[in-house]
């Protein structure tokens, strides 16, 4: 550790200390430091930074991709039995989660969905991180027998049947900037219709037989389009912006007018600044959970029971093995990246105890709104999140499953009841304000087939 890394640690010691040790009886558990507002600053929404650039996506900022990737995101057509899309996991009402332990699509899965609102500025997806983009992201649970249930090449078919037009038309805007796409690329899409299904890499028998009878120009050429759906996807799902929360008002005004209790009173009440104080200093959580979205994006084992001690789940380790197998990653052929923009795959971590049964770290954005909790919804209040890392039991091992003793990375806190209560009534204040919600938020009006959460999901917004 340099010596800059040395003292901005002592910085954060000092800062997370005051935080806690400044807590007085009535008015006065409002009175923070110069300091204390500049670190409470870093978690304001106002601060969070301008989202990363995405060299690998080609359409991840243009506003038209986003709305052929909004559509895509609301069509139930892209599931094998017509009634599964994207916001069946990741419901706008339940801030993109479905309230479920375990996700259902086609049959049920093994984790918990988590919520997509800031998922852009992570450089991992799911969590254990098996993707390094939300275009590559996007496209698992496509070809997930038990999410949406097609096969690579029905997911084209059916992108080609219903957005051909809008496609040619964002395609044909990149032609003129970039010469990338010829003339006959729109007739060769076509021709993939004619093609037996099912047919993928991957998946059932019958469609991996398919799939080898397709010659390899054209299942390039499938593999392009499959990319591409994924990117728009992608693009859509940048536009989702976290809203702003009464923690967010509250730093404001103390930003503005420290001094001006009755406004601070009006925004917070005492257990609300008390949990702040805990949760910034004696409770630790800021040590992963930081910044604007209250999450460092890392991966963590903090000993979560498991689902299922039959079928251990590895986490980031199996993470990392299904990343160096992926065919869809930032060094991929059907990137639009140059490797040298591929720093996290090129200097992926790929081996170590600390991998073992790790999972990323969730934002606590909303995180009141979206049990229940954990890589397969383990806990299902924040009660017992809390209980938890209060007094934490270790990971469970099993040397016939584990390919070492995973570690293990909390202690417990020693947090009295009421101290715990005050920290759960914090975390009910980082819930975004949902009638702050921009278009972004609301299925399209012509969502396929899904024609009831359309219309619930319409007047939830409009009631808020």
């Amino acid at each position: 550790m340099n010596g800059h890394l040395i003292i901005k640690h002592i910085f954060l010691l000092l800062v997370l200390w005051i935080l806690n040790e400044n807590v007085y009886s009535d008015d006065s558990v409002y009175q923070f430091t110069a300091g204390d507002i500049q670190f409470l600053s870093q978690f304001n929404l106002s601060n969070l930074p301008p989202l990363p650039d995405a060299q690998d996506n080609q359409f991840a900022d243009s506003l038209a991709a986003a709305s052929i990737g909004k559509q895509l995101f609301f069509d139930t057509r892209f599931s094998a039995n017509q009634q599964v899309s994207c916001a069946t996991c990741h419901n706008p009402q339940r801030y993109f989660t479905d309230g479920l332990v375990v996700s259902k699509g086609m049959s049920e899965t093994r984790r918990n969905a988590p919520s997509i609102i800031g998922a852009a500025y992570s450089p991992w997806q799911f969590w254990d991180g098996r993707k390094d983009s939300l275009w590559s992201q996007a496209l698992g649970p496509m070809e997930s027998g038990v999410e949406h249930g097609l096969s690579r090449l029905e997911v084209v078919q059916l992108f080609i049947q219903h957005y051909l037009p809008s496609y040619k038309q964002l395609m044909t805007e990149l032609e003129k900037s970039n010469n990338s796409v010829s003339k006959e690329y729109f007739q060769q899409l076509t021709s993939l219709l004619k093609l037996r299904t099912p047919a993928s890499p991957d998946g059932v028998t019958q469609g991996q037989k398919n799939w080898q009878e397709i010659s390899q120009e054209q299942q390039s050429l499938i593999n392009r389009i499959f990319a591409d759906v994924g990117k728009l996807l992608m693009a859509y799902q940048r536009q989702l912006r976290p809203l702003p929360s009464r923690f967010d008002l509250f730093v404001k005004q103390l930003e503005k007018d420290t001094g001006n209790t009755v406004k601070l009173k009006e925004i917070y009440t005492e257990d609300e600044v008390a949990g702040l104080r805990l949760f910034m200093g004696k409770g630790n959580c800021a040590s992963c959970h930081n910044g604007p979205l209250f999450t460092n994006y890392e991966f963590h084992n903090i000993g979560a029971p498991e689902a299922d001690i039959k079928q251990v789940d590895m986490g980031r380790y199996d993470g990392v093995a299904a990343l160096l197998k992926d065919e869809f990653t930032c060094l991929s052929l059907w990137s639009d990246a140059d490797k040298h923009d591929c720093q996290e795959m090129l200097y992926l971590k790929k081996q170590g105890p600390e991998l073992v049964g790790a999972f990323k770290t969730p934002s606590l954005r909303n995180v009141a709104e979206t049990a229940p909790y954990m890589q397969s919804g383990q806990f299902a209040t924040l009660d017992d999140v809390l209980a938890h890392y209060n007094k934490p039991t270790p990971p469970y091992y099993d040397r016939e499953q584990h390919p070492s003793r995973p570690h293990f990375d909390i202690l417990p806190l020693g947090l009295t009841p009421e101290e715990l209560q005050q920290i759960k009534s914090f975390l009910f204040t980082l819930t975004g304000d949902i009638k702050l919600a921009d278009k972004w938020w609301q299925p399209p009006k012509s969502a396929i087939k899904d024609t009831a959460l359309v219309s619930k999901t319409a007047k939830y917004f409009s009631v808020r």
